[in-house]
């Protein structure tokens, strides 16, 4: 069983790197992954968690895994001293190797297509 402070809903700012790096947003029912990057982890997922509560999340589908308490947020990699680029640079790699690491799919719409980039 997994405890809640797991669950994005739950999870404490504090309990959150203020740094640059990669991080997941998973749905526990069906094992899809939304990846993302950032300058600041603790604010972006922060702004996820806003979004989420109030209703108004770009994704539907994060939305609805947010309203049924399936999703965990998993920080994967710190990069304390990244830019912007090169996170996107890691963030891209891991859309790439998605299908090796992550079995259940993608929830990054728009960045699914890069998943193929390259084959």
């Amino acid at each position: 069983m997994r405890k809640n402070g797991e669950l994005l809903k739950y999870k404490k700012n504090a309990d959150l790197p203020n740094k640059a790096g990669i991080y997941v947003l998973e749905n526990v029912k069906n094992n899809k992954v939304y990846i993302g990057c950032s300058l600041d982890l603790r604010a972006r997922i922060a702004t996820h968690r806003s979004l989420l509560l109030s209703g108004k999340h770009h994704s539907r589908e994060i939305q609805s895994a947010f309203n049924k308490d399936n999703l965990l947020v998993k920080v994967l990699a710190v990069l304390p001293h990244a830019n912007q680029s090169l996170l996107k640079e890691a963030e891209l790699l891991l859309i790439q190797a998605s299908p090796h690491i992550f079995p259940g799919g993608l929830m990054n719409k728009r960045l699914v297509n890069y998943a193929s980039h390259g084959d």
